[in-house]
């Protein structure tokens, strides 16, 4: 286990013990690369952001799910955010309209300790997109579908109309890819 696995574990643990600032020190760690996923899934900035906040609301409030035997924290919060993104999307697709009960009447305040950094989110979203563009097209359409939009790799096969090998194969490649583009990013993180 790296130092940054436990030190994220650390972070969780003080959570369960309702300690404010592991959550914000949780947030700064991760919201830059949670507001990517977010972004990535609803393309509007601000319900992106309300999406993050709740993400990390449902963090504080139920801690308790995490498994470290199941997953990393981080692997465990883009999940996370990645599914609040997509129930966000899918009541707006069904709806027409955005989620009620957004936090943006609340603010960031519901979530103990936790401020915003405009100018690092910035950059660092800018830098995820830089990577997502890398990614060849042939992959990106599979890594779209099952990352965004919430696909398994079957629903994804059958959309594209490729065989389920083809379409495992353009994901993990395009999952390697970003992976490699943003060592620095990931490793930042931890």
């Amino acid at each position: 286990m790296s130092l940054g696995s436990s030190d994220d574990l650390a972070l969780v643990q003080r959570i369960l013990d309702r300690r404010q600032e592991a959550l914000a020190e949780l947030y700064d760690r991760y919201a830059p690369l949670l507001l990517g996923v977010t972004r990535r899934v609803l393309t509007s900035p601000g319900e992106a952001e309300e999406a993050l906040q709740e993400t990390f609301f449902r963090v504080w409030n139920q801690a308790e799910r995490f498994d470290a035997g199941r997953s990393s924290v981080s692997a465990w919060l883009v999940l996370a955010a990645r599914d609040r993104a997509l129930e966000r999307l899918r009541h707006r697709q069904l709806h027409g309209r955005p989620l009620n009960g957004s936090m943006s009447d609340r603010g960031v305040d519901t979530l103990p300790g936790v401020h915003v950094e405009g100018a690092a989110v910035k950059d660092r979203r800018a830098r995820v997109q830089a990577a997502l563009a890398a990614v060849p097209s042939e992959d990106k359409g599979a890594l779209g579908l099952v990352l965004f939009d919430g696909l398994t790799l079957a629903e994804t096969a059958e959309r594209l109309r490729l065989p389920l090998a083809t379409v495992k194969a353009q994901a993990l490649r395009a999952m390697k890819q970003l992976r490699r583009d943003l060592r620095a990013e990931i490793r930042e993180l931890m």
